[in-house]
């Protein structure tokens, strides 16, 4: 059985091919900065049975998830905003924002990855041009 990427590059590069490399970095350094806290809400709302923090913060990284092509997260929000959205957090939502944990630990390992590897393309492209 195939395992899903982390990340569908892509995405990634339609991405830069329509917002060009700088603003991509922009996007991901805000992805980087703001999406702890949507993972702390749906944590703190798991253990507090907060099911409409829950669904909100699955539904906003769910969002992001899709911009980047990250493949894995994606989906798993998606589950865990369906599973909250009933007003009651199952064992079957405690488990999915488990899963969405672990799969965020790697969305944001392949985000700061593609970071990395935009970063000469900026370089690259701000130089001045030789005459």
């Amino acid at each position: 059985m195939p395992t899903t990427p982390v990340l569908n590059p892509q995405v990634v590069q339609e991405l830069v091919d329509s917002l060009e490399a700088p603003f991509v970095i922009e996007l991901v350094n805000t992805f980087l900065e703001d999406s702890p806290q949507l993972v702390d809400q749906i944590h703190q709302g798991i253990q507090g049975n907060e099911t409409e923090q829950v669904h909100r913060a699955a539904h906003t990284l769910k969002s992001l998830s899709k911009t980047f092509g990250l493949e894995q997260l994606g989906p798993l929000c998606q589950e865990l905003e369906k599973l909250s959205a009933h007003g009651e957090l199952s064992e079957g939502a405690k488990s999915a924002a488990k899963d969405t944990e672990t799969a965020y630990r790697h969305a944001r390992q392949a985000l700061a990855d593609i970071r990395q590897e935009l970063v000469p393309v900026t370089a690259h492209s701000s130089r001045p041009r030789e005459s």
